[in-house]
């Protein structure tokens, strides 16, 4: 009968924290790859909207740098991005609901210069809009789609919050209090 030998327990140790680190790095590796950011674990946003629209029941109201309102909108978009998103929605939104956003609901436009990075562990591309619905179709489930010129991608990020713009609408007088 064979004893264990000496270092034999370390072998065993050494090899449980290799295969743990072989697994660590293959998860961190796939979501990488998969949502194409090395950095998808990390929370914040700094881009600001060089536009915000806001539509109100058909009223369209385009704010931009020195507008009154613009300021505050504009960072209660950038805190509510920073706080981070919650989960896939897996839900798209069509023309016709984007249609009926801009003219049946409250719902916030922002237009970015750049395009920008969304941390998340799945592929939310590199937008330059961000359509969020306040009331109506979808705003029950903090979404924000994300897109190009106008044209949304499915598979919106449901965010953390989205208080800060709803506050923010009350305030400037487009939400009831």
């Amino acid at each position: 009968m064979q004893r264990n030998q000496p270092g034999s327990n370390a072998n065993l140790l050494r090899m449980i924290v290799v295969v743990a680190l072989f697994f660590l790095i293959t998860i961190y590796g796939t979501i990488s790859f998969s949502s194409n950011d090395w950095l998808w674990f990390t929370r914040g946003f700094d881009a600001r909207p060089v536009q915000v629209i806001i539509y109100n029941q058909g009223e369209q109201n385009q704010l931009s740098p020195g507008d009154a309102g613009f300021s505050e909108i504009a960072e209660a978009i950038r805190v509510s991005m920073a706080r981070g998103v919650a989960r896939q929605s897996g839900i798209g939104i069509s023309p016709e609901s984007v249609n009926d956003a801009y003219t049946n609901y409250v719902t916030v436009e922002a237009i970015f210069a750049q395009p920008f990075k969304l941390h998340a562990w799945f592929n939310t591309g590199n937008p330059t809009h961000v359509l969020i619905p306040i009331t109506g179709r979808h705003s029950d489930l903090s979404v924000v789609f994300l897109g190009r010129n106008g044209n949304y991608s499915t598979n919106a990020p449901a965010m953390k919050d989205l208080q800060p713009v709803r506050d923010t609408l009350k305030s400037l007088g487009y939400l009831e209090q």
